[in-house]
């Protein structure tokens, strides 16, 4: 029997290859390290994320929450 916390990600996954989750633009918050950024890709089940520093990093799905539904033009 799967838990709870595998059947939340593979929901979440399914969620993000239906483009329902995440989209360029959104601003998100890292749940692991606190980083801060707006997405600039999202693939299957990761977001490359930019931080206003100018920093990229990658991140699952499983570990980004949306800072708020505000979207922002990349440049």
């Amino acid at each position: 029997m799967k838990d709870f916390k595998k059947l939340r990600e593979e929901a979440l996954r399914q969620q993000q290859r239906q483009h329902e989750v995440f989209k360029e633009g959104d601003s998100v918050m890292s749940s692991r390290n606190g980083e801060k950024g707006t997405i600039h890709r999202v693939g299957g089940n990761y977001a490359i994320v930019i931080t206003e520093d100018g920093e990229m990093f990658r991140e699952w799905i499983k570990n980004i929450r949306t800072i708020n539904n505000t979207r922002r033009t990349l440049p």
